[in-house]
């Protein structure tokens, strides 16, 4: 049993490519899900041998093949929700030992009276079906505890994903109000010049210089798309992208977003320029920090891509593949250590995409990751 049990576990490890906890936890539900199959097989061949009175190898096949069939099916069909094919589960060590308590538990208690008849917890009588009813609520127990558990992380992902909504909008207004003090001190550039013609400490003209310096420097990187607040966040993360020596090409028709509302606006193009600044960012060669984005319509639909080179080891691919796709439920893993607290940014793009009657995917081929975000067209 032992052995039968770590086959298991090392299968579905191998296989889900899992953290060790989670793999634990998935291999006790497995288990306990096989013992419940085995004992429900079990007491209605039993049964069905009494009330039919035939019995051979053909109606055990046939028996088992029904029972396992239908448990499965029913099984996975609750279930199926409460396990996320595209993030790890997170599990920590009290929820381990909490559910392999359970699994055990319950693989004890339900085969306690084939081994020893005369402790306080054995069955003299209907001994298959005690053992099938322990089987049955253990399962349960497993299965309402991994329910109640991802409706808690649904509900957190919920609230990081608005919090995230909230903090790119946050982000907008501030570059809005600095937006505004920048073309004042632009407009006052002349009084500045003036100032400087009278100015004889070298060292305060030189910082003075500096400042004007870099106030022409912003003021050059002013996105001009056709939509305001889209032009708000390009200036704001193309600021961004000249200190961390990153390029930012953008070709952008933003007249075709005047249907979007501005908080989608900045949680879209927020999200999309963060993640390829990041990724960028890590680049060693500065030569191949380069993100290029375009907004463009093709029939009903408008097309957002932005692309950014990445080495694949921040993309993590499996087994050394230099091309993969990734869909809604297929998002690419994060690469930082803590899964559970990062990740909402592709999440907050989707959102924004189906709302708008689209879709996003990302794709990553030759070191070059590439997110594709569809809109519906209003006109």
């Amino acid at each position: 049993m032992i052995g039968a049990v770590g086959l298991m576990y090392f299968s579905l490890y191998i296989v889900l490519d899992i953290k060790p906890r989670d793999c634990a936890v998935l291999t006790t539900h497995a288990f306990v899900l096989a013992e419940f199959a085995a004992s429900l097989y079990k007491q209605l061949y039993v049964w069905s041998v009494k009330i039919t009175e035939q019995e051979g190898m053909v109606e055990s096949v046939c028996n088992m093949l029904l029972v396992y069939i239908a448990t499965y099916i029913v099984y996975y069909r609750f279930e199926r929700g409460n396990v996320p094919s595209n993030r790890n589960l997170n599990i920590s060590n009290k929820e381990m030992i909490s559910v392999l308590a359970t699994g055990i538990g319950a693989f004890i208690m339900s085969n306690i009276s084939f081994v020893n008849s005369r402790t306080p917890f054995s069955a003299t009588e209907n001994m298959l079906y005690v053992r099938t009813l322990v089987d049955f609520g253990g399962m349960l127990m497993l299965m309402t505890e991994m329910g109640r558990r991802n409706e808690l992380a649904l509900r957190k992902e919920s609230t990081e994903i608005n919090q995230l909504f909230q903090k790119q909008y946050e982000q907008y207004k501030l570059a809005i109000d600095n937006s505004e003090a920048l073309r004042k001190e632009m407009h006052d550039m002349k009084h500045y010049v003036m100032a400087l013609k009278n100015e004889d400490d070298p060292e305060r003209r030189s910082e003075v210089l500096a400042d004007m310096e870099q106030a022409i420097a912003i003021q050059e990187s002013f996105m001009n798309t056709g939509n305001k607040v889209l032009d708000v966040v390009l200036t704001t993360k193309s600021l961004q992208c000249q200190k961390k020596n990153i390029t930012l090409n953008a070709m952008v028709d933003g007249d075709l977003l005047a249907d979007i509302h501005v908080k989608d606006i900045c949680s879209l193009f927020g999200n999309i320029l963060d993640n390829a600044i990041e990724a960028s960012q890590q680049v060693v060669d500065k030569e191949k920090r380069l993100i290029t984005l375009s907004v463009r319509k093709r029939n009903q639909f408008i097309i957002v891509e932005c692309e950014n080179y990445s080495d694949s080891e921040n993309v993590k691919l499996r087994n050394n593949q230099r091309r993969s796709f990734f869909g809604k439920n297929n998002l690419p893993k994060t690469t930082k250590g803590d899964n559970v607290k990062h990740g909402y940014g592709l999440k907050s793009i989707t959102q924004v995409a189906e709302k708008y009657g689209g879709a996003m995917n990302c794709s990553y081929e030759d070191g070059w990751f590439k997110v594709k975000v569809l809109l519906a067209a209003s006109k």
